[in-house]
């Protein structure tokens, strides 16, 4: 389980390790290393997702020493799940992430190729999506075609048992 804790509240996210066992591996690692303090949601689109990763609040952005993972698709991306954020090479995924606001069919696997083999759902929100929500509804400005918040909304990670 892998907690975040906002000062909205906690976010809490069931790692799906049946189904996304690298990525995982890999997200485990990041929290466990620390590459995560001091960081938060730098994206926000209401209805769609807010974006984490290895940005600081300060917009520093930390180099991940684990390397990337390939895309492991076989969860859907509807909302309340958490994918991996990644470039059109299906095996950059790096430590960015997303959770779905919305029933994103759009990022699911629709081919063999690029964009069109989807984005890796690794885990589901089982506590605060109504926080992940509010935050989707903060101030933000266009950067490269995104949504972006003006202020990084920062959280605390931490992985725990879930048995």
């Amino acid at each position: 389980m892998l907690l975040l804790e906002t000062e909205y509240g906690r976010i809490a996210i069931r790692l799906r390790s049946d189904a996304a066992p690298k990525t995982c591996e890999l997200i485990t690692k990041l929290v466990k290393d620390g590459l995560y303090d001091g960081c938060g949601f730098y994206r926000a689109e209401k209805g769609f997702c807010i974006q984490a990763g290895l940005r600081t609040v300060s917009g520093e952005c930390r180099e991940n020493p684990h390397g990337k993972v390939p895309l492991e698709y076989e969860i859907p991306n509807r909302r309340g799940t958490v994918a991996m954020a990644r470039w059109d090479d299906p095996a950059s995924g790096n430590g960015e992430w997303f959770i779905n606001l919305g029933n994103n069919t759009n990022l699911d696997r629709t081919g063999d190729s690029g964009w069109t083999l989807g984005f890796c759902a690794w885990g589901e929100v089982t506590e605060g999506l109504e926080i992940a929500d509010k935050i989707s509804t903060l101030a933000t400005h266009s950067s490269g075609g995104m949504s972006m918040l003006n202020n990084s909304f920062p959280f605390k990670a931490s992985i725990v048992d879930s048995d």
